[in-house]
């Protein structure tokens, strides 16, 4: 959200100075070294980025925000301040529900089977709160626009006893920064092996694995190279087969 804004606040010839306490943008989801062409991106376009610290103190006169004092002692002038702080699912009011819920520890939310179940009969769900079995054999939440109308298309199936698409789910979400799309297919984590196999200083691809087998495929500016993996990652190819050449 903090990069989202940063790039729509520039386009309009806006002063950004984004403050980020990662190492990178993006890190903790993409990796430093992916995160750091996000980052080179947003320096090419003017932001002051400032990573590795984060807000310490806001500063105002007469009710209005003048500026911050960062967690490095640094001072920052600001008209505007904007603060992307994450969500988290509200499930409180389920507590005696009898609903089975996800630890809070563990990311949180509802349980639910590979299709929307719950531990309760006739109850299902879909979306940013539902925690549903994946193929690894982990129950997660997913916070993608895409994957809560994939889920609701395996719901309906479910409760109309039809069967379910064949195609195998693979997340999928994007960020429009500036004139770039960032694209992101399958499960890339931080702790994957990163191959990047395109850079020209801006545009990028890049491969993720774990124990040889492609796990997820990031791009910016790359959309064919990136949907055309789909299939591959689904299936937990060798990335060795998209790195030998052809």
């Amino acid at each position: 959200i903090g990069c989202e804004l940063a790039a729509s606040f520039r386009s309009r010839g806006i002063a950004v100075v984004l403050v980020e306490p990662q190492p990178t943008p993006l890190a903790s989801v993409l990796g430093e070294q992916v995160g750091a062409l996000v980052a080179r991106l947003h320096r090419d376009e003017g932001v002051d980025l400032r990573c590795g610290t984060g807000l310490d103190t806001l500063l105002a006169d007469d009710g209005r925000v003048r500026g911050a004092i960062l967690a490095d002692g640094s001072e920052v002038a600001a008209d505007l301040v904007v603060i992307g702080i994450g969500s988290r699912p509200v499930t409180e009011w389920l507590t005696d529900s009898g609903i089975a819920l996800a630890d809070p520890a563990a990311g949180g939310g509802v349980l639910a089977d590979d299709v929307g179940r719950t531990s309760a009969d006739g109850v299902w769900a879909v979306g940013d709160v539902a925690a549903w079995l994946h193929d690894t054999g982990h129950r997660k939440r997913v916070e993608h626009w895409t994957n809560a109308g994939e889920q609701a298309r395996l719901v309906a199936c479910a409760m109309l006893g039809a069967a379910p698409p064949t195609a195998a789910r693979v997340p999928y979400f994007w960020s429009d920064q500036y004139e770039v799309k960032i694209q992101a297919l399958g499960t890339p984590t931080a702790t994957d092996e990163v191959h990047l196999v395109v850079d020209d200083g801006r545009k990028f691809l890049a491969y993720y694995a774990q124990d040889g087998k492609l796990t997820g495929v990031v791009g910016a500016g790359m959309t064919a190279q990136v949907m055309k993996t789909r299939a591959k990652i689904a299936a937990g190819a060798p990335v060795s087969e998209l790195l030998t050449p052809s």
